[in-house]
């Protein structure tokens, strides 16, 4: 089991590598300016972590309880149940800030950093909710992940500075993880 997290693991680094690497080329060719909002300061990092708390707790708020009421929202909690907790159910804190790390650094670097310089923060937004579709009953997924890159977004366009929406992704997806790992419970 730990090769395969260990795989798994590398496979992210490689995906958020190329994504990364993409946003390095992208932001160099367009002459986009981010060492300012790249420049961590105390208030944008307290902030980040703040609304990564937020998000969050409204998270499992809205879809472990908002699933009994509204069918959309079922459905997310249907595909985190039988898609995601499988893949995290192994996963230690070591792996689980590995991925944390990556993936909110390079995700949010390129959507919010890169590419909603370009085209705004509602295409940003779709793109990004676009790329956490995995099957055609996870489009409502990509939906309410669009949804949380619109917040990422506006903390982004609010704060000025990339590490708000960075830390928060990188919260969210930390302690999910380490939930995902603790709460697995196969239907």
């Amino acid at each position: 089991m730990k090769r395969w997290i260990s795989q798994l693991i590398v496979r992210a680094f490689l995906l958020e590598g190329i994504i990364f690497g993409v946003a390095l080329l992208w932001a160099y060719w367009r002459t986009i300016p981010l060492q300012q909002a790249l420049q961590p300061t105390l208030s944008a990092c307290l902030i980040g972590i703040v609304v990564g708390v937020f998000v969050l707790v409204f998270n499992y708020v809205i879809i472990e309880y908002g699933s009994r009421y509204v069918t959309a929202l079922r459905i997310i909690h249907q595909l985190i149940e039988q898609d995601i907790f499988p893949i995290f159910k192994h996963f230690g804190i070591t792996g689980a800030l590995c991925i944390a790390i990556i993936s909110g650094f390079a995700e949010e670097f390129f959507f919010r950093g890169v590419l909603q310089a370009q085209i705004g923060i509602w295409l940003a937004s779709l793109v990004f909710g676009l790329v956490h579709i995995w099957s055609k009953p996870a489009i409502i997924y990509g939906v309410y992940t669009a949804l949380i890159g619109l917040l990422f977004g506006g903390l982004y366009l609010w704060i000025g500075n990339l590490w708000s929406p960075i830390l928060a992704h990188m919260v969210n997806n930390f302690v999910a993880i380490l939930y995902y790992r603790h709460s697995f419970a196969p239907s």
